[in-house]
């Protein structure tokens, strides 16, 4: 029963206020959600170390006071932010211009099945890559940098198939689906390595608060944007602006990268 007013109220919004004012409320109960019970409720974490077997207390309030003071913490909450925004548009911009190229119940329906499936046939390999580069030395928030540009690298592909080839979008979901497969498995493992010394269940809660925030962030912009640009033929504009926002990363830590190793070689 409860779903049913849930649905008519959403309906209600969205026909009587417009579809910019639905996003609004749809994001700000997201926020609401994920921030209400870590600050209003009381809630305690209880460690034991080796060291010691007095009982300490920590909250995820000060577990995310704690975040901001390190350099390395921001990077990866940043990055899981930004994943996370590139993963809302699967959702929203990328659905909506995907349903827009043709009128077949069949192509349409491809557009979730493609991504599934390529999820799971790459999935295996996609690990064997990541354990691969941590065995090497790589984190955790370095390999979710690097599913940043892959998924800059779809919509850059996704941008050249909207207008009105399909099979081009089909292969920027493929390409998409490889980004997922780096980028899901690894957000709680970066936020962990970062913050070893923190509860697990405080670094949990906070991540999905990240991951809350920056899907609603994702799904808002490609479900109000790619509207708004579609009638003017614009939308290549606002996929190849989200390209720039994942390869640049993905290219500035890589050179990084390869400048610290030379520095160790000499």
């Amino acid at each position: 029963m409860d779903s049913h007013w849930l649905i008519l109220s959403s309906n209600y919004i969205y026909k009587s206020f417009g579809q910019t004012l639905f996003f609004i409320v749809i994001i700000g109960l997201y926020v609401f959600s994920a921030l209400l019970a870590p600050i209003v409720l009381a809630h305690h974490v209880f460690i034991r170390s080796e060291e010691s077997s007095k009982q300490n207390t920590s909250s995820i309030v000060k577990t995310i006071k704690d975040s901001v003071k390190s350099s390395g913490t921001i990077l990866a909450i940043l990055a899981v932010f930004v994943g996370s925004i590139m993963n809302g548009q699967l959702f929203a911009g990328m659905a909506l211009e995907f349903y827009s190229l043709s009128d077949s119940p069949v192509i349409r329906g491809l557009f979730y099945s493609i991504d599934a499936l390529s999820v799971i046939a790459l999935q295996m390999p996609v690990s064997k890559f990541i354990s691969r580069g941590m065995t090497n030395g790589h984190n955790a928030t370095s390999f979710i940098i690097k599913s940043l540009g892959v998924y800059g690298i779809s919509f850059a592909i996704f941008a050249c198939g909207v207008s009105s080839y399909w099979w081009i979008c089909i292969v920027s979901l493929i390409v998409i689906s490889i980004a997922e497969c780096i980028y899901a498995p690894l957000i709680n493992i970066a936020l962990v390595e970062v913050q070893p010394d923190k509860p697990l269940v405080d670094i949990l809660n906070y991540r999905l608060i990240i991951a809350a925030i920056g899907e609603s962030v994702g799904s808002f912009l490609g479900g109000w944007i790619v509207p708004a640009l579609r009638p003017a033929g614009m939308t290549p504009w606002y996929w190849c602006t989200l390209a720039v926002m994942g390869i640049m990363p993905a290219i500035a830590a890589n050179q990084i990268d390869k400048h610290g190793k030379r520095a160790i070689c000499h």
